[in-house]
Order: structure tokens, then sequence, then C-alpha cells
């Protein structure tokens, strides 16, 4: 790779660009987020009723961890530990799609600089003979600003002042110092790039390290509540808590939500594509709902969809986050209300990639499958209510 434009066997001209690779890249750009176009008034509008649902969420959680003081030590590490799995597991994501990104980027840094550097050699022999006719005129000045090492963009300002060359030559020389330009800013951004993709590289490790360490206390707290050995009927009535806490958090949420009275946009009615909503994720059906959980008296309120840890959970419907954290007996939880008093619950997630308050469309990635919750298979409990009672999926999803 030539490190300078070889005019002739004088070496005659040095510019101030130095063509190099300089080895590894990495500042990963992201591209513009296309919003909605809201007057001011309408975003004031909407922050603050985020702030309010976020606030009364908060507040929500808060009060069911208070009563929470007779689960064992051994459950409530695994709420934190999970918690963190689910938190390292969303970052470990991120990173993964800034180094996909970068890498990306960074080919095609390197496949504009190698195509800059063939047509600067192919302009040689223009660019010397434009020398050798500034020479030949003795026009000093023009020698003198080519080899004086200048920027290209300090160049091309004061190019227009040599009205001596043709339209063609000036041409030629113009688009050899905007290529030039060019390939410096290319050079600066591939260094930008290496920076970035070591320090993700790095925090990649490290996300890598702590999840592993965090696998590891998940298994041992298993195996310690397995030891606990709950007799049957104080592990029934563990679960019946459970299913009361999560049908008090969908009432209490409803609730709050209707005082709030969010608008929904026109064509998002749930209820006018009744059987035909996409499946959440791919996979096969465990539990239906209705059926009896473990032959207990308790039954499933949704379905239990096996599918491998890091598979994509997809809303099945246009709607907003209005839940996104660690529920007892459900594992990392999202909750989208789609309106109507609709909502659909999706648990047992390794990470959640959606915060509360954030819309999504029919089909958007919102979370994970994982076996948070104390589960040790992987796989996605599935619920969908209307007016805080469960429904039959089977009655909502398309046919399989």
């Amino acid at each position: 790779m030539p490190t300078h434009l070889n005019l002739g066997s004088a070496d005659l001209v040095r510019p101030s660009l130095i063509f190099r690779c300089l080895g590894v890249l990495g500042l990963w750009l992201v591209a513009p987020l296309w919003l909605p176009v809201w007057s001011e008034d309408d975003l004031t509008l909407r922050q603050r009723e985020l702030d309010q649902l976020q606030n009364q969420i908060q507040a929500l959680e808060s009060e069911l961890r208070s009563r929470r003081n007779d689960v064992s030590e051994q459950r409530q590490a695994l709420e934190t530990t999970e918690r963190r799995l689910g938190d390292n597991n969303r970052r470990l994501r991120d990173t993964e799609t800034r180094l996909t990104q970068a890498r990306n980027q960074m080919d095609a840094l390197l496949a504009e600089q190698r195509d800059l550097e063939q047509k600067q050699e192919e302009q040689r022999a223009t660019i010397r003979a434009i020398l050798r006719l500034a020479y030949k005129q003795n026009n000093q000045p023009l020698i003198k600003l080519l080899l004086s090492g200048q920027r290209p963009e300090e160049l091309a300002r004061q190019m227009h002042y040599f009205a001596i060359l043709n339209e063609d030559q000036n041409e030629a020389l113009q688009a050899w110092v905007e290529r030039s330009e060019r390939l410096t800013a290319n050079i600066e951004e591939q260094a930008q790039l290496t920076e970035q993709l070591q320090s993700d590289r790095q925090q990649l490790a490290q996300t890598r390290d702590e999840l592993a360490q965090q696998k590891n206390r998940r298994s041992q707290i298993l195996a310690n509540l397995s030891a606990e050995a709950e007799a049957a009927e104080a592990e029934l009535a563990r679960k019946e808590a459970e299913q009361e806490q999560l049908n008090e958090l969908i009432e209490r949420m409803q609730s709050e939500l209707a005082d709030l009275e969010f608008d929904f946009p026109e064509g998002s009615d749930m209820a006018e594509v009744k059987g035909r909503l996409p499946w959440p994720v791919e996979g096969s059906l465990r539990a239906r709902f209705g059926r009896p959980i473990d032959d207990s008296r308790l039954n499933w309120q949704g379905w239990l969809i096996g599918a491998d840890s890091g598979t994509q959970v997809r809303a099945v419907h246009r709607g907003r986050v209005v839940f996104a954290d660690w529920l007892n007996g459900f594992g990392l939880l999202v909750i989208l209300d789609h309106g109507d008093g609709l909502m659909t619950l999706y648990g047992r997630n390794q990470a959640l990639l959606r915060d509360v308050g954030a819309w999504v469309g029919a089909g958007d990635v919102i979370a994970e499958v994982g076996l948070s919750g104390g589960f040790t298979q992987p796989g996605l409990y599935f619920e969908l209510r209307r007016n805080g009672r469960p429904e039959n999926p089977d009655d909502w999803l398309l046919n399989r």
C-alpha cells in the first residue's frame, strides 16, 4: 500500500495525506431513529404520561416487594441472580450487535480506502503532467502550494486562483484533492473504529465472564432450593400465592392505566384480528390453557411454549410496555397493554429488551427465551388477558 503519491523519480510531491492502513478499527455509528413527528405540546404531554406510568409501576412494584417477607432467603437470592443475568444477557446482545455493525462499517471503510487509493494511482500521470505544466510556465505559487503539505481542504480553497489550467486539468486536480480529503477522513474513522472495537471486545469478554459466574450461582441456588424440598401442600400454596400476586399486579395496573387514559393509534384494535395473531415464539406447545399444573388443583392460565434459550420473543400485536421486570414464579416478565382492556404477558425470559413506556409493533422483538423464575427447562410462558381475566390463547393465535 503506497504511503504517498509517487509523481516522479524525484519524488516531487509528498502531500499531507499519508495513505496507510492503521490496523483494526472501531467506532460504531448509530443510524438515526425515525420517529413520528409530534408537536412540542404533544411531546411534552407524552413524556409526562410516560413519567407518570413509570412512577405508578415503580410504586406498585415496591408495594408488592414489601409484602414478600415470607419468601425464603434462597428465593430472594434467585431473584437477585436472575435479575443480574437478565441485565448481562441484554448487555451481551447489545455489545454483539455493536460489534457486528462495527465490523460491517470497517469492511465498508477498507473497501472505500482501496478504491480511493486505486483511483489516486490511476491519476498519477495526470497530476504529474499538471505539475510539469506549472513548472514550464514558471508557476511557482502552484508548485509551492502542491508541495506545501497543506491539508486537502486548504488546497481546495486555493485551487481557483490558478486559471492557467484548462477545464479538464482543473477537474482532474480538484478530484484528486477531494479524494485525498476523503481518504484522510476515512483513515481517521478507521482509527476511531479501532478504539471502539477494542473497548467492545473487552466489554464482551467481561460480560461473558460475569454471565458464567452468575449461571454457576443460579445452579447452586436451585440445588439449595431442591434440598429444601417443600412439602406438596406448601409448594402448592406458594404457586397459588404467585398466581394471586400476578392477578393483583394486572388488576392494579389496569386501574392505573385507566386513570392515565392513554390513546392508542387508529387501526390497532386487537379484537379485530382475533384468531389471526402470530405466535410470540417459534416452538412446541408444552402446556395448554386450563389444564392442571403438575396434576394439582391449579390450572394453567396461559401457554407454555418450549423453545431454546436465546430464541427471540416477539410481540403478538401493537402495544405499549407497561411492565418489564422480575416477578416471583414468572421470572423476567414483559407485559404489553394493547388497549380496550387487552394485555399479553411474556414470562420466563433470559433478557428483557424493551423498557416500560416503549411502543412496540406486531412482530417486534421484546425479549429472549430463558428459564428465569427458577425453572430448569427453557421456554416462554404466554398469557392473554381481557379486563384482567385470562383467556385461552388458542382463541386468539393462528392455528398451527
